[in-house]
């Protein structure tokens, strides 16, 4: 997957109600910031001018969130109608979602469920952070959890890394990125969580890969390729399989 641009977005899902997109990585969804012409809200009003929705300040309706360095699939929902009817899916936790990420060092067990409740972080300099309960300056810690799945082992740049699969069943801002640092497995190219110290990577390496709402009248399902295999990156040398990515995606469904 290329660097975003203006003209290259990519569509996973189109209906008369809903677009899925494979966002890029390191593009922000959208912004009030003279100096980044470059979101996807700015990507999809030059893809499709025609559906904007003049009623909204950023002209489309986005049904949930992705981190600015975080690739993958994203919904968005392309009248007032159909927002709501997502939004009572994501209330009712009837959606299904599933990100790939590399992450630093090989994760001994192969299963390993994460539940670190995750506060703001009140520390002077880090307050664009959250944090997990019981660290200095973590402010108001909500329960969360998290599933990882190890998939393959292997090196990266010759630093041994996991794939993984990650299943967040809670909503917080950052939680996987948090909960692999707090198990001592940052995401490969997580600058801010390895506190500017994971810097090489052309990326952060967290891949929205699969995404399930059953609005009502219409069963939304997509997978955004997966960006973390040896054809896209060079870097990444899987060594051993420990399961395959569609026998796990079959599980969660």
């Amino acid at each position: 997957m290329e660097p975003g641009t203006i003209d290259n977005l990519s569509i996973l899902y189109q209906s008369s109600d809903f677009i899925v997109v494979n966002k890029h990585w390191d593009i922000r969804i959208d912004s009030k910031m003279w100096y980044e012409p470059l979101t996807l809200q700015s990507q999809l009003r030059h893809r499709f001018p025609e559906l904007a929705d003049p009623d909204t300040y950023y002209g489309f309706r986005f049904c949930h969130q992705l981190d600015f360095s975080t690739s993958g699939a994203l919904c968005v929902a392309l009248n007032k109608a159909a927002a709501g009817s997502a939004y009572k899916c994501f209330k009712e936790r009837l959606v299904t979602k599933a990100y790939l990420a590399l992450v630093r060092g090989h994760v001994s067990q192969s299963r390993v469920t994460i539940r670190y409740a995750i506060g703001k972080n009140t520390t002077e300099g880090r307050t664009h952070m959250m944090c997990i309960d019981g660290t200095e300056g973590c402010e108001n810690p909500k329960p969360c959890q998290s599933e990882l799945i190890v998939l393959e082992h292997g090196s990266y740049s010759g630093d041994p890394v996991t794939k993984v699969l990650l299943q967040p069943l809670t909503g917080r801002t950052h939680q996987l990125r948090v909960h692999c640092s707090a198990i001592g497995h940052p995401i490969v190219g997580d600058f801010t969580y390895s506190l500017g110290q994971d810097s090489s990577p052309y990326r952060m390496m967290l891949h929205a890969y699969y995404l399930r709402i059953p609005v009502r009248g219409e069963l939304i399902e997509v997978r955004a390729p997966d960006p973390f295999v040896p054809a896209m990156d060079g870097n990444w040398e899987p060594q051993r399989v420990t399961r395959r990515l569609e026998d796990t995606i079959q599980e969660l469904k």
